[in-house]
């Protein structure tokens, strides 16, 4: 408002100069002509006008000569004074523009002078008014900007700290403020051996005070007597060698008389000031010492010995009060302030917002050297949440430290600090230091009820959530998910709260695959899949089946009238193909390939063979999915234990899937899925410890990027429930029945998965007993029996027996007899891991008096079956 108008220069009646003057008057305060001629570029009749007219509407007082005028309105009415000014009527005979009146909107109806007139005659006019013409004046309301509330973060924050409102959070403030009185206590018992003890500031401000008493009046008495003795001693001295000179015996005569004159003349004004300072000093000390000892003689007088005690203790009181500063420079000052007060010794929820504050600023600004421009705390019930405002940094530099930080805040858990880059501003950060219990607001697994879940809301299905209980749902609509992990991450926790879900979706079939654990991950929910490959056969039919589908549902778009996707319902239900362990289905996938390659250069041997038909490997077929079948709303869920090339070796496209839930995982997984500046904005799963024995650690926890629903490097955790209830959830699905194959798309496939299907019945209906003994070392059992139940099998004879019992075994699945041998060792150690059992190669007899060979033994096997 007080900026130089650089427009054309108006005529001082014009309703905008006047309202330029009116602001520029009332917000400097300065009511003067030359200024406003000044800054408007105005001439001095248009300036003296213009001030009439001010004058006239009451802005500014009358002319006093040469001297600004008196502004009428203070700063902050600048309003006031505009609507004083349109409203303003100086009358006919002078040059003023005479301006219409303006109507306040936001202002109630005058009541009526007459208190007989009528009710019914009021009307409202806070829409509409008249002016003296008649005419109707209409208008909206608006809000002056300078009226709105602006973001006030400090204001808005609750009264009640939210620590305080859960039963764990006032008893953690309870037991810190009781550590925090002790530790006030020791450090009190400690300051008395300071500086800023009592005694010592006792002592210390006796001193001022006697200072303050003596003054300088007695300060130069004190410097005049000194004086006065330096010149007598100098005086003696000089009669001395007057009285015993040879030399020069006249001059150092007259040098002693003067001296003697000087030291007599310094006597008396030494005498003169101590006489007048003994006077101010007996008023000063009056004023002093007399309240000491007027409260000294009371306490005494009305409680004897004890009240003369209590007294003194308060006269000690009060001079250590005044000499609670101790007279050090500010360096040591400032060391025994940080010494006595200092800072926290110990993270710790429950501790105060300032103190946490106190520990954090000197962590982030001394240990660090980061450069802070603002910090705001706000306590939440899990530990602390920091709003960080750098100074001309990045967040970089702290993501860097994160690691130095946790050693400077002594306390907090090794890898839980977790930083998240603001999307508002990019010097800006938000800080999470988590307690002992941070993932307390994560609740169980919620029910679902058989069918009450879609594809459509299965982005609403909750299956973790964060520190602060925000909930966490994947999509699941044409939407392919990966989890990334290190062996015990909890991906596993993951894919069973993500298959929670699934199983509970009216409009969804789920197949599993899973080479490594042979089913394991999935749990009690296995009883809930469609169909469950747990070998390399098995694997191949589900992926073909699932890709055919997915190649040929476009075929039916028109015909249904879906449009461009395929839209999932009861009657036509989607596919989603879970592949646990990853890694195991890409060794799976190189063993089969190397057999098919070694059976096909058999083949060219005979030259009546014909062309092989094209072949793609196990992992090859998840690709393709992934590329082919999304508008057909088939689908994979993939949990593998890294993205890099010594994991899952040419499948990179597994760091492309939409959805991504990164658990404790390597550098190098993170910047293939996130990219280089990932991990300075926050996105650290590096820093997640995967379970140890025991300890769950970070297990089940992950970043989560998916679409705009998840793009802010924050951590959920998975929902756990337990297996009982897990298991009773899986057997109401079973009963309840599962979705079944529309029949339009099972017209593009031969294999409608039936068998597989009634397999997984078969075995989840078996007695408990019987079902506690793995397929596969039932078929082993069977396999001895066939063979008359020796003492022991070598694993080539083994082999060949079950490749009789089931066509999966039969040496034609495999290149060769040691790969047949080779997947069955793996496959017995991967049926028997999850068991905590094994049945390995040992030596034995086939027969008295022979020699021993290795194999298997059918006394161990027994004692796998029980049977022992």
């Amino acid at each position: 408002m007080t900026e130089i108008l650089d427009h054309v220069v108006l005529p001082s009646t014009d309703p905008d100069l006047i309202r330029h003057a009116t602001e520029l008057v009332v917000s400097t305060q300065f009511g003067s002509p030359s200024m406003v001629q000044r800054k408007l570029r105005l001439g001095w009749a248009q300036v003296q006008q213009l001030f009439a007219q001010l004058e006239a509407a009451g802005v500014v007082g009358a002319a006093d000569g040469g001297r600004a005028r008196e502004v009428l309105f203070r700063t902050d009415q600048i309003a006031d004074a505009l609507a004083a000014v349109e409203t303003a009527d100086a009358g006919a005979d002078a040059d003023v523009l005479t301006f219409r009146p303006r109507v306040d909107m936001t202002k109630p109806p005058l009541a009526p002078a007459d208190d007989d007139q009528d009710d019914d005659d009021l009307e409202d006019t806070a829409d509409e008014e008249e002016d003296e013409d008649g005419e109707v004046l209409e208008g909206e309301v608006y809000l002056a900007d300078e009226l709105a509330l602006e973001d006030d973060p400090e204001g808005d924050a609750p009264w009640i700290n939210p620590m305080l409102l859960t039963k764990e959070g006032r008893r953690a403030r309870a037991r810190y403020l009781q550590r925090r009185g002790r530790r006030k206590l020791r450090r009190w018992v400690k300051r008395q051996t300071t500086v800023r003890g009592v005694v010592p500031s006792a002592w210390r401000g006796g001193r001022r005070i006697q200072g303050w008493v003596v003054g300088t009046e007695g300060a130069t008495a004190r410097a005049a007597e000194q004086h006065a003795k330096m010149l007598a001693s100098a005086a003696s001295k000089a009669t001395r060698q007057a009285q015993f000179a040879l030399r020069q015996r006249e001059e150092k005569k007259k040098a002693a008389d003067k001296a003697g004159q000087d030291a007599r003349l310094a006597l008396v004004q030494a005498t003169a000031m101590k006489t007048t300072a003994h006077k101010k000093i007996g008023m000063r000390a009056t004023l002093a010492l007399g309240p000491f000892a007027v409260a000294d003689l009371a306490a005494y007088g009305y409680e004897g010995g004890l009240g003369l005690c209590a007294a003194l203790l308060v006269n000690v009181g009060v001079l250590a009060y005044g000499g609670r500063t101790p007279n050090l420079d500010a360096e040591g000052l400032e060391a025994l302030e940080r010494e006595e007060l200092g800072m926290p010794e110990k993270f710790e929820l429950g501790m105060t917002v300032r103190a946490f504050e106190q520990m954090l600023h000197q962590a982030l600004t001394e240990d660090l050297g980061i450069a802070i421009q603002a910090l705001r705390i706000k306590p939440q019930t899990w530990g602390f949440e920091v709003d960080i405002t750098f100074h001309r940094q990045t967040p970089a530099k702290l993501s860097e430290g994160l690691d130095k930080l946790e050693a400077c805040l002594p306390g907090v858990r090794t890898n839980s600090i977790l930083l998240q880059q603001s999307a508002r501003a990019r010097n800006e950060a938000v800080l999470r230091i988590p307690g002992d219990n941070p993932w307390q607001a994560v609740p169980p697994l919620p029910y679902r009820a058989p069918g009450s879940v879609t594809t459509a809301n299965l982005h609403t299905a909750q299956i973790g959530a964060d520190m602060s209980g925000r909930p966490l749902a994947l999509p699941g609509k044409r939407t392919s998910v990966g989890i990334v992990g290190k062996p015990r991450s909890g991906k596993s926790t993951l894919i069973r709260a993500s298959v929670d879900a699934l199983t509970a979706c009216e409009d969804r079939i789920v197949v599993g695959i899973d080479l490594g654990s042979y089913g394991a991950g999935f749990g009690p929910y296995t009883k809930n899949l469609h169909a469950l490959g747990r070998t390399t056969a098995e694997a191949r039919r589900i992926l073909e089946w699932a890709l055919e589908i997915g190649q040929n549902r476009p075929k039916l778009f028109n015909r249904l009238g879906m449009g461009l996707n395929w839209e999932s319902s009861k009657k036509r239900p989607g596919i989603t193909v879970i592949v646990d362990e990853f890694p195991a289905l890409v060794t799976a996938a190189k063993l089969e390939a190397q057999a098919v390659q070694a059976a096909r250069q058999a083949a060219r041997r005979d030259s009546e063979a014909e062309s092989p038909e094209p072949f793609l490997r196990l992992d090859e077929l998840c690709q393709q999915i992934h590329l082919t079948s999304a508008k057909s709303d088939v689908v994979l869920l993939v949990g593998s234990q890294g993205y890099t090339k010594d994991r899952i070796g040419p499948n990179t496209w597994l760091s492309e899937l939409p959805a991504q839930l990164m658990c404790a995982c390597d550098v190098d997984d993170t910047k293939l899925i996130m990219g280089g500046g990932a991990m300075a904005q926050g996105w650290r799963p590096d820093r997640l410890l995967p379970a140890m024995g025991d300890q769950v650690n970070d297990a089940g926890v992950a970043y989560v990027t998916a679409g705009g629903a998840y793009t802010e490097p924050i951590p959920y955790r998975a929902c756990i429930l337990s297996d009982e209830e897990s298991d009773r959830r899986a057997t109401e699905r079973l009963k309840a029945g599962l979705p079944q194959l529309d029949a339009e798309s099972a017209a593009f496939v031969t294999d409608d998965l039936a068998d597989l299907a009634g397999h997984l019945a078969d075995e989840w209906d078996q007695d408990e007993d019987e079902a506690a003994v793995p397929a596969l070392i039932a078929l082993a059992r069977e396999a001895f029996e066939m063979a008359g139940d020796p003492n022991g099998l070598r694993a080539e004879e083994l082999a060949e027996y079950l490749g009789k019992l089931d066509p999966d075994w039969e040496l034609e699945n495999f290149a060769d007899g040691d790969a047949r041998v080779a997947a069955l060792r793996a496959a017995i150690k991967a049926v028997l891991d999850p068991r905590d059992e094994e049945w390995t190669t040992t030596s034995f007899r086939p027969a008295p008096g022979a020699g021993t060979v290795k194999g298997y033994r059918l006394k161990d096997l027994k004692e796998i079956t029980g049977e022992a």
